[in-house]
């Protein structure tokens, strides 16, 4: 009867152990600790307890060294992040609205928000708030950009920079990126820059007939205006002083394309065919779409 006793309290005992730590521990942990405990009736919670009271005394919480502890934490110490971070990109899919202008607002204050995409979106959410945050930076970016052109196209109409190659690539960089803000720019304003850096481009081809990306951006510039003759002058010099390079071929295929030239956009995709060059995936897709095309033509007329 002593025996049954004293086992049953044993196994209370274990089982207390377990519960207190069930939930402060992990369970591998918990389970390794219990199954000592148990297999040593008595003194297995003796020494559990004493090796707890041994690390409390160290400073050694769950048997680690307080220095490589203190170190981590020093090391991490600017890097500490929310448990519930998620992609900016997936944040309005947030239902909780508070959340999710946290989460926005919080990243526009600290500046990490450059992608336009999200900006997009965030200036159509419901929430008026994001909305209203979203529109200001955007304003805020654009407003800064209209001010960097603006220096620079003093500098250069007085006289300072008509010259400088360096200085003029840097403001066509500077065009490019307020183009493609088109979304943000009244028409007339949009129009006017483009005029210009279609001028500045074909200047900067004429200064530095190497640099390849002149004439392609330039052709992209004119096809969107569907001044279609113009690029069909500069695709020609870009062959003259590229004919070995797949572009060469490229803008004539999207020249031909959009000017809705079949006979002439065959041509050249004969001509890139033959041509003994390494073609980019870009090139080999455009070669195998319109092979396709020429192959329906063909059935049709059969």
């Amino acid at each position: 009867m002593d025996f049954y006793a004293l086992f049953l309290l044993h196994a209370v005992l274990t089982l207390v152990y377990f519960l207190g730590n069930i939930r402060r521990k992990p369970r591998l942990h918990v389970v390794t600790e219990t199954l000592i405990v148990f297999a040593v009736p008595f003194f297995g919670i003796l020494l559990m307890l004493g090796y707890r009271l041994i690390c409390y005394l160290l400073d050694l919480a769950d048997g680690h060294q307080p220095e490589i502890e203190k170190e981590a934490e020093a090391f991490f110490r600017g890097t500490q992040l929310d448990e519930d971070i998620i992609p900016l990109n997936d944040a309005f899919l947030v239902d909780d609205v508070q959340k999710k202008r946290h989460y926005f607002t919080d990243a526009i204050k600290q500046a990490v928000v450059d992608n336009e995409s999200i900006l997009q979106m965030a200036m159509h959410d419901r929430d008026r708030e994001i909305a209203y945050y979203a529109v200001a930076m955007l304003t805020a970016r654009m407003e800064k950009l209209e001010n960097e052109l603006f220096a620079k196209e003093s500098m250069i109409i007085s006289g300072e920079g008509q010259e400088n190659v360096d200085l003029l690539a840097e403001y066509a960089q500077m065009l490019k990126s307020y183009l493609e803000q088109k979304k943000f720019i009244d028409h007339v304003t949009y129009r006017k820059k483009q005029g210009d850096y279609i001028g500045l481009l074909d200047y900067l081809k004429k200064m530095c007939p190497d640099k390849l990306e002149y004439y392609t951006e330039e052709i992209e510039q004119l096809l969107s205006i569907a001044n279609y003759a113009e690029a069909e002058f500069v695709c020609a010099e870009l062959k003259e002083h590229f004919p070995n390079k797949e572009e060469s071929f490229m803008m004539y295929i999207k020249l031909y394309q959009s000017w809705r030239k079949p006979i002439k956009l065959q041509q050249k995709i004969r001509e890139l065919k033959a041509c003994p060059i390494e073609l980019s995936q870009e090139a080999l897709k455009a070669i195998r779409y319109w092979d396709k095309d020429i192959n329906r033509g063909a059935a049709m007329h059969g």
